[in-house]
């Protein structure tokens, strides 16, 4: 699995096994400290394992340690990524650093990857080792911190004699998780972060958004100090689980994004007592099978497109208004009653040499609070309507990255208004600015490596071009090459509106999503944008991220204007995959 792909989601569907139950340590030895493994370095029946880099544990690493890439205990299968290996895999792996029937299981992460501690030992639960092995405390970081010894010895390991156990109550299916949804003791725990839980964000390969119904969410990154990646004291954990409804005594069943994220607190919910079981499909299976329940939370909060009608009752209630057209001598003219002016290009600047990149959280904070916007108080964006429409998309993402939770866009903007004789005025608004907390702030942008990465995650992600068929093609655009990004589809972000009684609106939902699926643009796919600098792609996000609720959707900026100044990146010309 690609490092892309395990940054965005986490593994697997295992079929249950009939075998006895996989036995939990004591819980003072499921974690121990340094100075517990420093007592027993030398004990013949211990095996202690480093995962992580591999050029961490070749620079140093605890005496004795063997070190383990977790590649080698899971398999892509059935299209899930990141699967609990056939047993006979397992068996081989963990014989050859040594491990055997009587062994002494330490498990040690380098730098941050607990993750993949926990999910090597869920793995050795799995096979019946759970009452032998144990995490260490704060990893090789804890280690070396005391000052303890290292080394870059790499041990010769004597193949060990293991006997497998699969035991039948670790890792559950999607169909034991279906089947308990509703029964009392079993608490279903979601270990990704609040974003992905709420479906803010949806993770690689997941066509749908959320939670599975009824999960509490206890994220991974609260199991641990996020300084000296220490496990948080049983009293905290104990509180984290209860707050997601796990109650003393329930069987809790974790999942993630494919199973390795879960391992962390799976292991936490056994170190307070409970009966713990792991769901390997997590949520890369669960949402791609529409059988399967799934609740959508921030779906309610998504920025939503309104009437004129709508927006006339919005400003009977005193909503916050940001004129968004690119002309401020319109502004001048005419503009909606109570309406500030906001030009797009006050919300970016140059970056590292390039022109129009985003700006920090603190800036669009500090902006906002000028302008009177609060996260208690509705919004209304409106462009031109007739013209550059792009210019109140891009307000609106902006916007939307603090999470406000009423945001709105004039469909038809101010063009539609004006032809609808509705009152206008030329008085600016008495605006008392405000606090505008900067956190927190999570802008769908795509890194540049991630279009990079494209061309090997093709079969998952689809890179869209925006811009006009000529700039497209190489026949038209300011930039000093012309062309567009190799694999990229065109699909002109104009042709998401149509004219209707003489104004330009957005098309039927229907509409748009048949224009996208009709290119391939579907819901399933991790989707990429990106126009000459981020403004217009932010129109297609508008409309897949917001309309037609895509879970996966981001923007590259500064998009084409940075990639076309890099003669170290490959451009094509011509129109092979010309929009709708």
């Amino acid at each position: 699995m690609s490092r892309l792909v395990s940054r965005l989601v986490a593994p697997c569907a295992l079929a249950l096994l009939a075998a006895p139950a996989g036995a939990t340590p004591p819980g003072d030895t499921l974690v121990v400290s340094t100075e517990w493994l420093a007592e027993r370095l030398h004990d013949p029946n211990l095996v202690v394992i480093q995962v992580g880099s591999r050029e961490a544990y070749d620079a140093e690493h605890i005496p004795g340690a063997r070190y383990l890439a977790t590649s080698a205990i899971a398999v892509d299968a059935d299209g899930l990524d990141y699967q609990v290996a056939p047993v006979e895999q397992l068996e081989d792996a963990f014989e050859q650093l040594g491990i055997s029937d009587a062994s002494r299981v330490v498990v040690v992460f380098g730098a941050n990857w607990v993750t993949s501690a926990t999910r090597t030992i869920l793995t050795l639960n799995y096979l019946g080792l759970g009452e032998r092995t144990s995490l260490l405390d704060g990893g090789f970081q804890a280690w070396k911190a005391e000052g303890r010894p290292v080394t870059t010895e790499v041990p010769q390991a004597t193949r060990g004699d293991l006997t497998p156990r699969p035991a039948g109550d670790v890792v559950v299916t999607a169909e034991w998780v279906r089947d308990r949804l509703d029964a009392p003791h079993v608490a279903v725990i979601d270990a990704r972060t609040p974003e992905f839980y709420a479906g803010l964000r949806g993770g690689m390969q997941q066509p749908r958004a959320g939670h599975i119904v009824g999960a509490g969410n206890v994220p991974f990154s609260t199991i641990v100090d996020g300084e000296s990646l220490l496990m948080k004291d049983q009293g905290a954990l104990r509180e984290l689980f209860e707050q997601a409804g796990a109650r003393p005594g329930d069987t809790v069943v974790t999942y993630c994004h494919i199973g390795q994220q879960a391992t962390l607190v799976y292991l936490a919910a056994r170190s307070l007592g409970y009966e713990a079981r792991m769901f390997d499909g997590s949520f890369q299976e669960w949402s791609r099978r529409d059988e399967l329940p799934v609740v959508r939370p921030a779906a309610g909060s998504l920025p939503k497109l309104i009437t004129t009608d709508a927006l006339a009752e919005l400003l009977a209630a005193g909503a916050s208004v940001i004129d968004a057209r690119g002309d401020l001598n319109a502004y001048f003219a005419n503009h909606l009653p109570g309406a500030v002016y906001l030009h797009y290009e006050t919300l970016r600047a140059t970056g590292a040499g390039i022109p129009a990149d985003v700006l920090p959280a603190e800036s669009y904070a500090a902006l906002f609070g000028r302008l009177g916007v609060s996260r208690d108080r509705p919004v209304v964006i409106y462009g031109d309507g007739a013209g550059q429409n792009f210019n109140a998309t891009f307000v609106a993402w902006i916007l939307s990255a603090f999470g406000h939770t009423a945001v709105h866009l004039v469909d038809g903007g101010y063009a539609k208004w004006e032809a609808e004789g509705r009152e206008l005025t030329r008085a600016y608004p008495a605006i008392e600015p405000v606090e505008f907390a900067a956190e927190p702030f999570l802008l769908d942008v795509a890194p540049l490596r991630w279009v990079q990465s494209f061309a090997e995650m093709s079969d998952h992600m689809v890179l869209v071009d925006v811009r006009p068929p000529a700039q497209y093609a190489g026949e038209a655009g300011a930039q000093r090459r012309r062309g567009h990004i190799p694999g990229a589809i065109n699909h002109f972000w104009v042709n998401d509106l149509v004219e209707a009684g003489g104004q330009r609106v957005w098309k039927p939902l229907a509409d748009l999503r048949r224009g996208y699926e009709a290119q391939g643009i579907t819901q399933d796919k991790f989707v990429i944008l990106y126009c000459n600098t981020g403004t217009e792609a932010s129109h297609a996000y508008f409309a897949l991220r917001n309309l037609l609720e895509y879970p996966n959707v981001r923007v590259y900026v500064p998009s084409w204007t940075e990639w076309a100044a890099r003669d170290d990146l490959p451009i094509e010309t011509g129109t092979g995959a010309a929009g709708s």
